[in-house]
C-alpha cells in the first residue's frame, strides 16, 4: 500500500513559513523538526456548495489539486470555485505526498543536502479524499 496524501491549508503553511518551521524548495516541503519531506501541489478543500445546486459534482468534503480542477474546466479564484453552474466555497492549500529522506548529516540532525526519494506514487483516486479530510480535521481541530 502506498503513502497517503495530506492537506495543509494556505493559512497553516504561511504560519509555518513565518515561524521557520518549514522550508519550501520548488515543490518540496521540508518540515524541519519532524525531518519529513513532502512533494507538494496546490489544492483546495471543498467546504460548501454556495450556489444552491445541491453539490451535483459531489465535491463538498473533498480535496482536489488545482491541476485536476483545470482539467475539469473549473474556475478557481481565492476561496471560490465555479464548475459549470455550481459555485463552491473552498479552502486553498496544498496536498503533500511523503518522501523518504536520507540526510547526509542525519547523525547531527542537519538535513541540509538531503537525498530525497518518493515513497508514494498513487493517483488522486487511489489515495482517497476521505484520508485527506480526516488528516485536515485532525490537524485543525
Amino acid at each position: 500500500m502506498g503513502a497517503n496524501r495530506l492537506f495543509w491549508p494556505q493559512e497553516t503553511m504561511d504560519e509555518w513559513i513565518v515561524d521557520e518551521k518549514v522550508t519550501i524548495d520548488g515543490d518540496v516541503l521540508l518540515i524541519r523538526e519532524a525531518h519529513k519531506s513532502y512533494h507538494i501541489s496546490q489544492a483546495v478543500y471543498f467546504e460548501a456548495d454556495v450556489g444552491g445546486g445541491g453539490d451535483p459534482h459531489g465535491l463538498v468534503g473533498r480535496v482536489k489539486e488545482t491541476a485536476t480542477l483545470e482539467k475539469l474546466g473549473a474556475e478557481h479564484y481565492m476561496d471560490s470555485v465555479l464548475l459549470g453552474d455550481s459555485a463552491y466555497k473552498v479552502t486553498p492549500g496544498f496536498t503533500g505526498v511523503p518522501f523518504a529522506v536520507e540526510a547526509k548529516a542525519e547523525r547531527g540532525g542537519d538535513i541540509t543536502g538531503a537525498v530525497i526519494t518518493q515513497a508514494g506514487g498513487k493517483t488522486d483516486a487511489e489515495n482517497g479524499d476521505r484520508e485527506l479530510l480526516a488528516r485536515f480535521l485532525l490537524d485543525n481541530l
